[in-house]
């Protein structure tokens, strides 16, 4: 576990952090290069993106993904001298959100191939694997995937049986895995197996890389799903397949600990393509409520339309921000984004979720209906609170993480409110309560419970709500620090008024400890 809090490693750079975050990349010429992207991926989806079509056909199709490849979107997180574009985290995701925001299978896509599919290949694999494959995965010629969810190992991955071991001089995959993303397009999939005795370790996981091709290799037919119909989801089965030792990707034993790097890349790539989709439904909604007249006036100048509409746009520039907090985070922290990625994965896709619901309803029965686009974008967003770690999973492990940090370090958490002047500085102010509040509640728990808060889910749960709602507010503070823009300045003010709410409810969730009675309700109610 971290030793050192997600809190102070934000607020330790709280002069550095406002110019960063209202940049769309890494520096003003990367700046430059999406911005000029953005303009392309929309005119190109505008022209070929048909969402119903895709859904009735149940996938992108050849056209649609070499079309894609042509684009070069294939190559966004592949190093340039492999001939890809060499994006940063900040500008991939970025270009992933766009688009989702016009598609959600499209986004899954390229998303889920320039994050989790890449990351182990990119950082992981030794140079003659890159050089022979990463060319032709830029030019679109293989897409890639990530296979570790097993059918009797989901969230608790570490009890997966698909196995790598050495026999006869070779090694050896075996098992098989499911519900793996981009699989039926997939020209190279890592995989992640269990390696007893694999290098001299009596235990561990090791990841490597698979030619779906390969002799042995059996790709499934493709899943009937709730959501994202365009997308490849298949299970993949391994039956004596031929591993060369060069195809391993890091380090032999270390397979999981690999895999939880990659997953940070996975789950902000995910992220980033949630706010994308919340994009995409409130302009629906409100180009929908603009036109929509009832009792003589549009339905977006009502005061509660309106007051729904100001919220989702303040949610989603929460979303967006503690995204790009990510990201710039990935760059300073050199990697070191285990939680802050968990917490951009629940609160993007928690959220994302919200706003498309919240859109629907706005819209009305024309939002149920088919042929507006919102059911599909509710279908798509579903899947997004469970896949690359169910959020209640999530929420265990933010709230876990409280274990590993030093009570000192907690009670030295630098305040904001000197950083931040004009009119947000009571807001500022509103954050430094809490976060002290937090860190005595925090503080409180770890020393009353110990390791025996895994066995009190229901009060992680809680903690992990506070955590993030207080977490979420640092990104959007120091992001309008720097904007002079009245409606940006009014967004921030009520995306924190929102968290602190939201903080509110859950820090005296906290307070209250467990609930003896409510226990008792719950054991009496499915008692055998």
């Amino acid at each position: 576990m971290t030793q050192t809090n997600i809190f102070s490693a934000v607020l330790d750079q709280a002069s550095e952090l406002p110019a960063m975050l209202r940049r769309e990349a890494r520096d003003d010429e990367e700046g430059e290069l999406v911005s000029a992207l953005l303009v392309e991926v929309r005119k190109w989806c505008a022209k070929n993106v048909d969402g119903a079509a895709i859904d009735a056909r149940g996938k992108l199709g050849v056209e649609m993904l070499g079309s894609i490849a042509e684009q070069g979107w294939f190559g966004l997180t592949i190093p340039e001298k492999l001939g890809g574009a060499g994006l940063s985290m900040k500008a991939a995701t970025r270009v992933v959100a766009e688009l989702t925001r016009f598609n959600g299978s499209l986004g899954t896509c390229v998303g889920l191939h320039s994050g989790l599919g890449l990351f182990s290949m990119i950082h992981l694999a030794p140079k003659g694997l890159q050089e022979r494959y990463l060319p032709e995965i830029a030019a679109g010629k293989r897409i890639a995937a990530f296979a570790a969810t097993e059918p009797n190992a989901g969230s608790d991955i570490a009890s997966m049986r698909t196995t790598l071991a050495e026999e006869g001089g070779k090694l050896k995959l075996n098992g098989s895995k499911c519900y793996v993303t981009n699989g039926g397009l997939c020209g190279l999939v890592t995989v992640v197996a269990r390696s007893p005795g694999l290098g001299g370790a009596r235990a561990g996981h090791t990841m490597v890389a698979v030619d779906p091709t390969w002799k042995g290799v059996n790709r499934q037919g493709e899943e009937k799903k709730l959501g994202l119909k365009g997308s490849s989801t298949i299970t993949i089965d391994f039956e004596d397949v031929e591993v060369p030792a060069d195809h391993i990707l890091g380090e032999i034993s270390k397979g999981m600990d690999h895999a939880h790097q990659a997953l940070t890349w996975g789950r902000t790539f995910m992220a980033a393509g949630c706010v994308g989709a919340g994009v995409a439904a409130l302009e629906e909604a409100r180009a929908h409520t603009a036109q929509r007249v009832q009792f003589g006036r549009p339905i977006g100048n009502f005061p509660l339309v309106r007051e729904q509409t100001a919220c989702a746009m303040a949610d989603v520039y929460t979303m967006e921000s503690v995204v790009r907090l990510v990201c710039d985070l990935y760059e300073t922290k050199h990697g070191d984004i285990g939680l802050d990625s968990a917490i951009a994965k629940v609160m993007a896709s928690e959220g994302s979720w919200d706003i498309v619901d919240r859109c629907l309803q706005l819209m009305g029965g024309t939002g149920y209906i088919e042929e507006a686009g919102m059911a599909r974008r509710m279908r798509d967003m579903r899947v997004t609170r469970i896949f690359e770690g169910a959020n209640d999973v999530l929420h265990m492990h933010v709230a876990s993480s409280v274990l590993g940090w030093k009570p000192d370090a907690l009670k030295a958490i630098p305040a904001l409110a000197p950083r931040v002047n004009g009119p947000h500085s009571d807001a500022a102010k509103g954050f430094d309560l809490q976060m002290q509040e937090l860190a005595e509640r925090m503080i409180a728990t770890r020393a009353k419970y110990g390791f025996k808060l895994f066995d009190r889910q229901v009060l992680q749960f809680a903690l992990a709500e506070a955590m993030m709602a207080v977490y979420a507010q640092m990104p959007v503070l120091l992001r309008v620090s720097r904007s002079g823009d009245e409606a940006e300045q009014a967004t921030a003010l009520l995306a924190c008024a929102r968290l602190r709410e939201r903080a509110r409810i859950w820090l005296d969730r906290v307070a209250a400890g467990e609930d003896a009675e409510r226990s008792g309700w719950v054991a009496a109610m499915l008692k055998e």
